[in-house]
């Protein structure tokens, strides 16, 4: 008879264990009294914030929005978010399941989407049950849904996990787990509240599959009679697997390097229970590659099948996954493994599958998964987030900062796992269990070297690595004196990223930071310029920054952001703003419909973009801007920052494509843009440009403006008394609208105010939408102060009303009877 064998790595829930188990959940409660404690901190924040009133947006809505007006400032200018969010109104809007296609990037062609469905599905289904149990528009439950939607993940991975490893591991595992989870910097900052995006769920779904793959190859080596659950923990390791690949590619295949890795560790840490059967890593394979492989039908079936993309889930990958699973049953010696032809034979055909995404990186002659992001890598989702390429140009930089330390300390948790695979007392399946958690903590820690995102993805695998390693030693037989020096120290380990993650001392009263002042800037630009372009929108070219927001917030349509789906809008901006031409600039500005061009002076993106097709600024279409070289088809529109302390040098620069305006028209409106900017010196120079054409009337109004903002009396009379004149003698039959109202307001600062009705009569009794939108905040104010002052009016009460919500509220409220 076949003695019995014991199960060293799950033992009988004996009443001593459930008392372990149940001194588990005090720091349980913790933990999540910790997670809801800084997540409601978080949000208030971010409601604060949010809620904080425009400075010049009028009553502008985003298309398809109905009453509601987006406000949702994303923590931490993270404005990726505004890409996740677009893209679940354009689900809602258009009732799709799947996006596989956006207009409002590389506008006005759009271009494909090929960012996973998983965490939109997520973002839909809690803004639908919101919406259902509410009544809220969709958008406004869609940006409550934003507050929630990571902290929740996290809230479930901690119970879910938490209790299973519990019961797996033991209470000493869970105590770690459940801790590490909310504590460990920067893992647990990518589920703060208000800045919604997918790399969360995506570490998530590593936790869980590399937790179900130490557990099975614990089964696997202690060669207990439980054979069916390691066959499972294997199994739902491939699978869970599966749908992280899923979510993120590039974050998840690096993985599976390192479980490779791992699985060769392990194996020879096991070496000492030679009867122990092959871990079912063709099992694992084979889920993994399945699911891959489902995942791939269910984002692309029918009709986006064929893409050669490997950024995405791709059939490619199944095979490769495929292959990488007979390639570890074949290195991996175990009791009755088959003969050593066949393992050959398996570890070859398992190499030449794995083979396959090199040999496609190589044959599509991209770098695929591998390839670095455009847009600035971030450590977290905090308020004011460090931002670096490497992790020692962070360093260099900051030094060993408090956020520095608390990045790096959890790695000292691989002591411990050494310790636990040198002693004794540990037994094999604990001794493998651990081995295999070293090699995914190996691979990411090299990404993150390269790339400080992958800090997140070291505490993900350093987590699995302390659950295995808690496990091992408590299986072990741990001294009470050793595990209560280990847990101290832990402690100590997890203090720095703690402090990291509590909430900045922020409230009411506080300042903002400057990535809050930024945001709102960027908020009430996107306002602003909504209510000049009308509900249709226009089309901008600007930073990747002010494209999301233009568009998440007033509903325009861009060129370039940093996607990388968005390759072919890049180079059409590169190609503009690069152009040694303005003659070339116009060409590709006018195929594209761009109608504005955007330059925030904090923000230096578009200089990049003429350095990247011409190689140096001065001498492309972006030197002229800068040095106001502007051509006549660009008018500049007054856009006015508020006052804000620390930020009161910064500027925006907004470029409205017009028609061809003759030279003295051109020059006015250039001129007044100054005045409006408060810019007077520059406003004196364009004056003096100006006498070029003294029988211009529009120039002479111009040089009048700049004459009453420079308080030259006299030469202001004098110039008064010329514009009369040409009055006299017909000059201002043929002027412009907008240099008209002009006009009537220098009239009526002169005291003609008879000569003022006759010009604001003409003004009034033409004005349309257009017109009025094409004044400026300070001339538009002017005209209503005339116009109430004697006693005139646009007749059209929707035109009367647009008029008053060009200006800014608190303007507009000066008007107020």
């Amino acid at each position: 008879m076949t003695p019995k064998v014991t199960d060293k790595s799950a033992p009988a829930p004996t009443p001593a264990r459930w008392k372990g188990v149940l001194l588990w959940l005090v720091p349980a409660l913790l933990a999540l009294v910790f997670l809801a404690a800084t997540t409601r901190e978080r949000a208030a924040r971010v409601r604060y914030v949010s809620g904080i009133a425009d400075w010049s947006g009028g009553t502008s809505a985003a298309p398809a929005s109905g009453s509601w007006t987006p406000r949702l400032v994303v923590a931490g200018h993270d404005n990726a978010s505004y890409e996740w969010l677009d893209q679940v109104r354009q689900m809602f809007d258009r009732g799709e399941w799947r996006v596989r296609h956006i207009d409002y990037e590389n506008a006005p062609q759009g271009r494909t989407v090929f960012a996973p469905s998983p965490y939109r599905w997520w973002l839909a289904g809690l803004t639908w049950i919101d919406h259902v149990a509410s009544g809220k528009p969709v958008g406004a439950c869609l940006e409550d849904t934003a507050m929630v939607a990571d902290p929740l993940l996290l809230l479930l991975i901690l119970v879910a996990a938490s209790v299973w490893v519990a019961r797996r591991f033991g209470a000493f595992a869970a105590v770690f787990l459940s801790l590490g989870l909310v504590t460990l910097f920067p893992f647990a900052a990518q589920f703060s509240p208000g800045a919604p995006e997918d790399p969360g769920l995506s570490w998530i779904c590593a936790v869980a599959s590399l937790l179900a793959l130490v557990s099975g190859l614990g089964h696997a080596y202690d060669a207990s009679p439980r054979r069916g659950a390691a066959a499972r923990a294997f199994a739902a390791a491939g699978v869970l697997g599966g749908l992280g690949l899923w979510v993120d590619v590039p974050q998840q295949l690096p993985l599976l390097g390192g479980i490779a890795l791992g699985a060769l560790a392990a194996a020879w840490a096991g070496r000492s229970q030679k009867d122990a059967p092959a871990p079912p890593w063709r099992l694992w394979g084979l889920a993994g590659a399945a699911t891959t492989f489902a995942a791939y039908l269910i984002e692309n079936f029918p009709a986006h099948l064929g893409s050669w993309e490997l950024r995405v889930v791709h059939p490619v990958m199944a095979v490769a996954w495929l292959g990488l699973g007979e390639l570890l049953a074949a290195v991996t010696p175990s009791a009755g493994a088959p003969a050593k032809a066949r393992r050959i034979l398996g570890a070859t055909l398992g190499l030449a599958a794995v083979a396959a995404i090199p040999l496609t990186l190589w044959y599509t002659k991209t770098w695929g998964f591998l390839e670095f992001e455009l847009r600035s890598p971030r450590l977290a989702k905090l308020p004011d987030p460090v931002s670096a390429t490497t992790f020692f140009d962070w360093v260099s930089h900051d030094g060993l900062s408090a956020a520095v330390w608390g990045t790096i300390l959890p790695w000292v948790l691989v002591g411990p796992a050494l310790w636990c695979l040198w002693r004794r007392q540990t037994s094999a399946g604990d001794r493998a269990a651990v081995a295999l958690a070293l090699g995914p903590v190996a691979v990411t820690t090299g990404f993150a070297l390269s790339r400080i995102s992958w800090w997140s993805g070291v505490d993900a695998t350093l987590l699995v690595l302390a659950v295995a390693t808690a496990a091992g030693l408590a299986r072990g037989r741990l001294p009470a004196l050793a595990a209560w020096t280990w847990s101290v120290a832990a402690a100590l380990i997890l203090l720095p990223g703690i402090l990291q993650l509590l909430p900045a001392d922020f409230g009411p009263n506080n300042a903002l930071s400057q990535t809050e002042v930024v945001s709102l800037i960027e908020r009430d630009l996107a306002h602003w310029l909504q209510s000049h372009t009308g509900r249709e929108g226009g089309l901008v070219l600007a930073t990747p920054n002010q494209t999301y927001t233009l568009y998440y917030y007033g509903g325009q349509r861009g060129l370039a952001t940093l996607d990388w789906e968005n390759r072919e809008g890049l180079g059409a901006a590169v190609r503009i703003l690069s152009a040694s031409t303005p003659e070339e600039s116009y060409e590709l500005i006018q195929r594209r419909g761009v109608t504005h061009i955007i330059i925030p002076s904090w923000d230096s993106y578009l200089e990049v973009y003429a350095k990247l097709g011409l190689g140096q600024v001065e001498g492309s279409f972006m030197g002229r801007l800068k040095h106001w070289a502007i051509p006549p088809w660009l008018r500049p529109v007054a856009y006015l920052l508020p006052s804000i302390e620390g930020f009161s040098d910064q500027t925006v620069l907004v470029f409205e494509v017009v028609d061809d305006q003759d030279d003295a028209a051109a020059g006015s409106r250039l001129a007044e843009y100054f005045i409006d900017s408060g810019q007077l010196d520059l406003a004196e120079i364009q004056a003096q440009n100006l006498r070029r054409f003294p029988g211009d009337l529009g120039a002479l109004v111009a040089r009048a403006q700049v004459q009453v903002a420079r308080n030259e009396t006299e030469a202001f009379g004098r110039s008064v008394t010329t514009i009369l004149g040409r009055i006299g003698a017909g000059g201002d039959r043929k002027l412009l609208w907008d240099r008209r109202v002009s006009l009537a307001i220098i009239l009526a600062q002169s005291q003609h105010l008879d000569e003022a009705r006759s010009q604001l009569e003409k003004c009034l009794s033409s004005a349309d939408a257009s017109n009025l939108r094409s004044l400026s905040t300070a001339t538009l104010y002017h005209m209503h102060v005339l116009s109430r002052a004697l006693g005139l009016e646009i007749k059209d009460p929707s035109l009367h009303q647009l008029s008053l919500d060009l200006l800014p509220a608190d303007v507009r409220s000066r008007l107020a009877p």
